[in-house]
């Protein structure tokens, strides 16, 4: 199993580790991806939970956004 979804908006996810550097990784399905509304480049937010599970979330303060100029 490396991604199982288990309730509306929450998924199970494999820690998987590349068999060359042994580093570790995880793979979010598209469907995931999708379902949240992420896109490449966005940047997430890792939060550890009480019950050891983590939640993710996508940061918006790297946008710049435009400003009304007058002059």
């Amino acid at each position: 199993m490396k991604a199982k979804q288990t309730g509306e908006n929450k998924w199970t996810l494999e820690v998987q580790e590349n068999g060359k550097t042994k580093e570790l990784f995880i793979e979010f399905p598209m469907d995931a991806i999708n379902q949240v509304g992420w896109d490449t480049g966005d940047t997430l937010i890792w939060e550890e939970l009480d019950n050891g599970s983590w939640s993710v979330s996508v940061s918006y303060t790297h946008l710049t956004l435009p400003t009304k100029r007058i002059v």
